[in-house]
C-alpha cells in the first residue's frame, strides 16, 4: 500500500513536471508568434507608406503620359493633310516632350513586400484576398510593367537615332535637377518638313501613341490595386 502511494506520488510529480514544461513551450510559442505578428503588423504599416508614395508617382507619370498623348495627337492632326501648319517652335516644343516623357518609367517600391515573403510575415496575414492582391501587384503586374518599359527604352532609343536627326531639337538642362526628371525647354532646333510630313514620321507618332497609352492603362491598373492594398493593410492592422 504504502509502495504504491509512492508510485502515485512520483506519478502525480512526474505529471506536474511535463504539465509545466508543455506550457511553458505553449507560451513561449504564445510569445514568439505575437513578436511576428507585431513584426508583421510593423511592416504593414510600413508597406501603407510606400503606397501612398507610390501612388503619387503614378499620378505624376499618368499625368505626363496624357500630356504626351495630347502632343502626339496635336502632331498627328497637322501633319495628317499634307501640310505644316503648326510653327516650328510649336513642333518642337511637342517633340521635346513627347521624347522626354514618353519613356519614364514608374518603379514600384517593393522593398517592404520582399521582407514580408523573407521573414515568412506574409503567412501570418489573415486575408486571403490581402495575399492574393499582394502577389499580383508585385510579381504579375510588376512583370508586365518591367515588360512595358523595356519596349517604351527601345522605342527612346529608336527615335534617338531614326527622328532626332530630322526633328532636332537641343535641350536646355535645369540646374541643379536630376537628369531622369528634370524638365527641359527648347534651346536651339531645325525641323525637317519634308520629313515631319512622312510616313516614317506619322508611323512613330502612333507607334509612340500606342505604347504611351498601353502604359496608362498598366499605370491604372497599378492605381487600382495599390488604392486596394491601403484598404486591406487598414483593415489587417485594425
Amino acid at each position: 500500500m504504502i509502495r504504491m502511494k509512492k508510485n502515485f506520488r512520483y506519478l502525480l510529480e512526474f505529471l506536474i513536471i511535463i504539465t509545466g514544461v508543455l506550457i511553458s513551450f505553449y507560451l513561449d510559442d504564445v510569445r514568439q508568434l505575437n513578436e511576428k505578428k507585431g513584426y508583421k503588423d510593423k511592416l504593414i504599416s510600413e508597406l501603407l507608406v510606400s503606397s501612398e508614395q507610390d501612388l503619387a508617382q503614378i499620378e505624376n507619370i499618368t499625368k505626363d503620359l496624357n500630356q504626351v498623348q495630347s502632343n502626339i495627337a496635336m502632331m498627328l492632326e497637322d501633319i495628317n493633310d499634307g501640310s505644316k501648319d503648326l510653327q516650328d517652335s510649336i513642333i518642337a516644343e511637342k517633340y521635346l516632350f513627347v521624347t522626354q516623357k514618353m519613356s519614364v518609367s514608374f518603379f514600384p517600391q517593393n522593398g517592404t513586400f520582399d521582407q514580408l515573403i523573407s521573414t515568412g510575415s506574409m503567412e501570418l496575414i489573415d486575408s486571403d484576398k490581402f495575399r492574393r492582391v499582394l502577389l499580383n501587384n508585385y510579381t504579375h503586374y510588376y512583370d508586365r510593367n518591367s515588360a512595358n518599359n523595356r519596349t517604351l527604352d527601345d522605342l527612346y532609343l529608336a527615335f534617338g537615332a531614326n527622328i532626332d536627326p530630322h526633328i532636332l531639337v537641343k535641350p536646355i538642362e535645369e540646374k541643379d535637377a536630376s537628369f531622369i526628371y528634370a524638365d527641359k525647354s527648347v534651346g536651339d532646333f531645325e525641323i525637317d518638313e519634308e520629313f515631319y510630313l512622312s510616313n516614317m514620321f506619322q508611323a512613330y507618332l502612333l507607334t509612340a501613341q500606342s505604347m504611351v497609352g498601353k502604359n496608362i492603362d498598366m499605370l491604372n491598373i497599378f492605381q487600382n490595386s495599390y488604392q486596394e492594398i491601403i484598404d486591406l493593410a487598414n483593415e489587417e492592422i485594425q
